[in-house]
């Protein structure tokens, strides 16, 4: 039995956190997202072979002294199915097929039971996901991409089970017009010669497209942390809740951490720094004095030295935030945070920061309103509030006139 795991897209709904690093590459919980599904996987499997592509070179250096994993390149024509068919020389038999961006709490026992299985979800709003109808055994019958009038509320997850036939069918398949090749289009057709069984995920599972999907991974697998305090702990420092602070790490004087909370290795909290729930720290971060920093991911390098606030929000790698830097991240009249998404304005969840891509400055005295996005490689320059997105490599800043009068002494 090996496992293909799909990794090759470019995750655009999550931009600006995949200028620099493919999705499955996005940290959750401290730790990239494909990290949590190889583990949930490499103990079922011989092998683990990887499809990547876009910024390819991000997965091979993270994972390349993994014993099971094995990283195969997809080639010009995009898309799942021709993911899957980039593996047909190197599996033997059976083996499951996992999308490289879902956080799932499930085990895949069940699946080994089947030739042909795929995973299904219950959701609220099934027209926005492919949709998967049953016959009275739990046996596929039919699926449907993105309905307008969907005809069950079962959606597909992205873990399936498969053996050599499925190569063959993917092959009979058309490329779409935009280069692709999907899955998908397999299985209607594999649904015409064999029995497809349909198992139910009862647990989490979340496909992580959009910036506050992460968030809400991130909490749902903080809330299952303990305790784990390896790092230095200086005097006066509070710690409630289950925190996990790696060795490496320093907690100064006086400050505040409130579980759950995930302190990485090098990271420096403090003196009277405030953590609050749900947040993530990871390597060698800086929170600095009287900063508070709640339900937010902080990515690798970065520095949030003093007097600041971020909340709700996704901070990139290498950044740098001047005193006073704030994030927004609540409506006054409580709705639902508006961001772009792919050139569209929709609405996410009631609080929502900053997504901030990797090597942004700010100066002194920066705000951000909700939702805002911030490009990789941006200077925002002192005292400006950001009220609209920010495209990579721009430079903000805004000129107040000065007035210069001498004073004459009498």
């Amino acid at each position: 039995m090996d496992a293909i795991i799909l990794c090759a897209g470019k995750g655009e709904r999550l931009r600006p956190l995949t200028e620099n690093r493919p999705k499955p590459m996005i940290p959750i919980a401290g730790k990239p997202i494909l990290q949590h599904i190889i583990e949930k996987v490499e103990d079922l499997v011989n092998n683990i072979y990887l499809i990547v592509k876009y910024k390819k070179e991000k997965i091979v250096d993270y994972f390349k002294n993994h014993p099971k994993v094995k990283f195969l390149e997809q080639g010009e024509i995009d898309g799942t199915g021709q993911a899957v068919l980039t593996a047909k020389d190197y599996i033997d038999d059976e083996f499951l097929v996992i999308n490289g961006d879902i956080i799932f709490e499930d085990n895949l026992d069940e699946f080994l039971k089947y030739n042909y299985a795929i995973a299904i979800k219950e959701v609220k709003n099934p027209e926005n996901f492919g949709v998967v109808v049953l016959d009275e055994n739990n046996n596929v019958i039919e699926l449907q991409e993105k309905p307008e009038n969907p005809k069950s509320n079962l959606i597909n997850a992205g873990i399936y089970k498969f053996d050599r036939k499925i190569f063959e069918l993917i092959e009979k398949t058309e490329i779409s017009e935009r280069g692709e090749r999907e899955i998908t289009d397999a299985i209607k057709l594999l649904i015409k010669e064999e029995k497809v069984k349909a198992i139910k995920l009862k647990g989490y599972w979340n496909d992580v497209g959009r910036p506050w999907d992460v968030l809400e991974a991130n909490k749902y697998l903080l809330d299952k942390i303990k305790t784990d305090i390896k790092g230095k702990v200086e005097e006066n420092v509070v710690i409630k809740g289950e925190v996990i602070i790696e060795e490496g790490a320093v907690v100064k004087a006086n400050s505040v951490i409130e579980g759950p909370a995930i302190i990485k290795k090098g990271a420096v909290i403090g003196p009277l720094a405030y953590i609050r729930p749900y947040t993530v720290l990871m390597e060698n971060t800086f929170v600095g004095n009287s900063s508070e920093v709640k339900a937010s991911i902080i990515m690798k390098n970065t520095k949030i030295p003093h007097l600041s606030y971020v909340g709700d929000s996704i901070i990139g790698e290498n950044c740098n935030f001047g005193c006073n830097t704030i994030t927004a991240n609540l409506r006054f009249d409580n709705k639902p945070v508006k961001i772009n998404i792919k050139g569209k304005r929709v609405e996410s969840v009631r609080k929502l920061g900053v997504i901030m891509g990797d090597n942004v400055k700010t100066g002194i005295q920066v705000s951000f309103m909700p939702g805002v996005k911030i490009g990789s490689n941006c200077w925002i320059g002192a005292s400006c509030l950001i009220d609209r997105d920010v495209e990579s490599n721009t430079f903000v800043y805004k000129r107040d006139e000065l007035v210069f009068k001498k004073l004459i002494n009498k």
